[in-house]
């Protein structure tokens, strides 16, 4: 389908909140110089520990300040509306979910039913997971990933988890 060649799903795991954002930063810096757009829908708000680490990091103030403009504080399922009507263009957009593993998979339900509407534009979704709730899911959430990023930026699943093979592959 058109759809799935514009849609990319990432998954990244973390162990609390100033490890996922110290995590996402360097990632999220390479691409606020892109010409794309961060979106986030978060369960809880980290727009506290964003504004922490940015006060410790020794960046370019322009840069911090894109970083602060993107919405960093929870929202419902509910909201994903009002974000559906923010990205309608055909510039690329990266959305990063957190939440419950529930959460997580509601939220990528409805985008995907967004992105079958809207195939001009390319769609990343970076869905995260605390450590301590993925271990009991590993197997569904990595089915769902193309990629996974860490600290050291994106990488294939296979190479952070060698031992796993996608099912797909299991029947070829």
């Amino acid at each position: 389908m058109y759809y799935e060649k514009n849609l990319k799903r990432m998954s990244s795991f973390y162990v609390n909140e100033v490890h996922l954002i110290t995590m996402l930063l360097p990632y999220m810096e390479r691409k606020l110089h892109e010409d794309c757009e961060v979106y986030t829908i978060l369960q809880n708000s980290l727009d506290k520990t964003v504004k922490l680490l940015l006060s410790k990091l020794n960046l370019k103030e322009d840069l911090k300040e894109k970083i602060k403009s993107i919405d960093w504080n929870s929202k419902t399922i509910n909201d994903y509306k009002i974000l559906e009507k923010q990205i309608n263009n055909t510039k690329t957009k990266y959305i990063i979910i957190n939440g419950t593993e529930k959460y997580v998979r509601e939220i990528n339900k409805m985008l995907k039913k967004y992105k079958k509407n809207h195939k001009e534009g390319k769609l990343v979704l970076i869905n995260c997971y605390n450590i301590v709730e993925f271990n009991r899911n590993i197997g569904t959430i990595l089915e769902n990933t193309d990629k996974i990023l860490n600290t050291s930026g994106e990488h294939e699943i296979e190479k952070i988890f060698p031992e796993y093979i996608k099912e797909e592959k299991k029947k070829a």
